[in-house]
């Protein structure tokens, strides 16, 4: 039986292929609120790794929140 959550990575993943290998992108990042465990699960599953905590990088509903930088580069670059 596959979880939601791996329907989820498996999107990641296909969205992360179609990113290198027909857009030619060398990079993509990813931020995530810091307490959203599942979805970093998600974006370490589809191969991003951390970088850092982005303090205060998003405004939302009026208050600046921290973000966990994720980021994966193109393993052809």
């Amino acid at each position: 039986m596959v979880n939601s959550k791996d329907y989820t990575t498996e999107t990641v993943k296909l969205i992360v292929d179609y990113a290198f290998n027909e857009l030619n992108l060398h990079r993509i990042e990813a931020g995530v609120m810091p307490h959203n465990i599942a979805s970093i699960r998600v974006l370490e599953k589809a191969g991003f790794h951390k970088e850092g905590i982005a303090l205060k990088n998003v405004k939302i509903n009026g208050k600046w929140e921290d973000h966990q930088v994720l980021a994966i580069i193109n393993p052809k670059d």
